[in-house]
């Protein structure tokens, strides 16, 4: 069962200087379905899936998604979200083996 390490990117508000900001995550599930389920209610700013990346397994997903934690631990500021580009953590990822997911 295919299984994804996603980042989300975080739009900031007009006028605002505090990003960028990335949820490092992982899901059995696409991660539109995340995002559609509980990420988008109550977020004023706009979100969207800037990459995803597949697995075999979902141990593989999560081992992806801990070893990103570790890299950006200094970082992180809540949970799974940290303070840096998405791209710079996916460049890091593919470098790492990482696969982007296909788009059907």
């Amino acid at each position: 069962m295919v299984a994804y390490a996603y980042l989300i990117e975080e739009a900031p508000i007009e006028g605002e200087s505090t990003g960028p900001w990335t949820k490092i995550g992982y899901s059995q599930n696409p991660p539109e379905w995340r995002m559609d389920a509980n990420l988008k209610r109550g977020n004023p700013r706009e979100i969207r899936v800037a990459a995803a990346f597949e697995y075999l397994t979902n141990d593989e997903a999560w081992a992806a998604e801990q070893s990103a934690h570790k890299q950006f631990a200094h970082c992180a500021r809540e949970k799974e979200w940290f303070r840096v580009s998405w791209t710079e953590v996916a460049v890091w990822l593919e470098n790492q083996g990482a696969k982007l997911r296909k788009e059907s």
